[in-house]
């Protein structure tokens, strides 16, 4: 299993349009991912930092998934800026003792 947590930050555009242009249509197509498990989606408006913990399957589908036309079409939209993503393994013993996992 691997975790995954990506951010990015908006320029120019209003909160009713972000979900609108990017998060309304965009779920019901991460909800298909091939080896994503869940995403959680991330917002900080005082910020301006948004993003998602994504947890996948294994390394393999994520990288799959951050090669994917998807992700390219997301990056490449002109109020998408400042993107970072970083992934880690995760320890799965500990991880259902906390109930991170079930």
């Amino acid at each position: 299993m691997h975790a995954q947590i990506i951010t990015y930050q908006l320029n120019d555009i209003s909160q009713a349009e972000y979900l609108k242009q990017m998060v309304e249509p965009d779920a019901p197509i991460l909800a298909n991912v091939k080896g994503l498990i869940s995403k959680v989606w991330l917002a900080d408006k005082e910020k301006n930092a948004y993003g998602g913990f994504y947890l996948w399957e294994s390394k393999t589908a994520m990288d799959e998934f951050m090669h994917s036309d998807l992700v390219k079409a997301v990056v490449s939209r002109p109020f998408v800026k400042n993107v970072s993503s970083a992934d880690y393994e995760v320890n799965e013993k500990a991880s259902l003792i906390t109930r991170g996992l079930k």
